[in-house]
């Protein structure tokens, strides 16, 4: 019998502090006419924090709404609504898990599985020692002819199996990138 890996866990270390500074300045260039372009302007904002930081805290949300003249709970709504945001730090490594309907159908309940059994881990979740957030994306990410499908920071892996879902988690780990590298 084979031996079954099981991921090390050490204590999560997550940097979970967002520069507001930093938030500042990428609002800075935001300069809304009136009232009705701020609120226009609120996605736009909180998606190049997001992408910046990885999730939008609520201080980050807070100086978002101060500088657009709107309230907090405006943003933060708006914030909590849609899927692609998140309000907690991501892990050194980050995973798109397509669930849409090719990669369903070839498979990739078994690999949501996988996550669960083998890392501990399920949708919008971290690993304990912080070094992987998944989103298991609902809709399509469009590779459907290399379905079930995934991307681990800037990795892009067609017809997984729990084996090759595994093994890429491991090579991910074990690099020297992270899901920041991808992005900056």
């Amino acid at each position: 019998m084979a031996d079954v890996f099981q991921p090390t866990v050490k204590p999560a270390v997550i940097e979970d502090l967002i520069d507001l500074d930093a938030v500042r300045e990428i609002m800075s260039h935001f300069k809304p006419a009136d009232f009705q372009e701020a609120q226009e302007l609120i996605l736009a904002a909180l998606q190049e924090v997001n992408e910046r930081f990885g999730y939008v805290s609520i201080e980050a949300a807070e100086v978002v709404a101060e500088h657009l003249g709107t309230t907090a709970s405006r943003v933060f709504g708006l914030l909590t609504f849609y899927a692609d945001f998140r309000t907690k730090p991501r892990g050194k490594h980050f995973m798109l898990l397509c669930h849409g309907m090719s990669c369903y159908v070839m498979g990739s309940q078994r690999l949501v599985q996988e996550l669960a059994d083998t890392w501990g881990i399920a949708d919008g979740e971290t690993t304990a020692d912080g070094e992987l957030t998944v989103q298991v994306v609902n809709g399509c990410l469009g590779v459907c002819d290399k379905a079930p499908f995934c991307k681990i920071d800037a990795d892009y892996l067609g017809d997984l199996t729990t084996e090759a879902l595994n093994s890429a988690i491991q090579r991910a780990i074990a690099g020297t990138g992270s899901w920041k590298d991808a992005h900056h």
